[in-house]
């Protein structure tokens, strides 16, 4: 009997995300950035059902952690220099995010059962996030011709 049975590599638990053009924003550098994000977590899917090393899939989750962070940082300059109201709120949901998912990261053991919990989480916080906070944003700097 054997305590743990691994689904083969050719049955992926979970399916890339692609980008659709209904994700933009209207603002090309956070719209270039959230392109970036659905690469980088389909690289994580990727390395996930192909059940490759702990190192490969904990590489790939240290890229993707740390391109967040400069892409909120760039998010959050913009809401800074234009003055968004929502600001505030906005942060409080970065900076959880970052919070859950760097602990997240420092408890990740192996690709397998860790690693999907960490794509669920990360797929439903990307899309969610996006079509929500990221879409009034976008639409706020667009009212005040930002870019112009």
């Amino acid at each position: 009997m054997h305590a743990k049975t691994m689904k083969p590599s050719a049955d992926p638990r979970w399916d890339a995300v692609r980008w659709q053009d209904g994700f933009g924003v209207g603002h090309p550098d956070i719209d270039a950035d959230h392109k970036r994000l659905f690469e980088l977590f389909n690289e994580l899917v990727t390395a996930v059902n192909g059940n490759r090393a702990d190192s490969e899939i904990e590489g790939v989750l240290v890229e993707l952690l740390e391109y967040t962070d400069s892409h909120f940082d760039r998010e959050e300059r913009l809401m800074r220099e234009h003055g968004y109201p929502d600001f505030a709120v906005h942060k409080t949901m970065h900076d959880t995010f970052v919070r859950q998912i760097h602990d997240v990261n420092n408890a990740l053991d192996a690709g397998g059962e860790q690693g999907a919990y960490v794509l669920g989480f990360l797929g439903k916080w990307l899309l969610g996030h996006i079509l929500g906070v990221d879409k009034k944003l976008g639409a706020f700097l667009r009212e005040r011709g930002v870019p112009e």
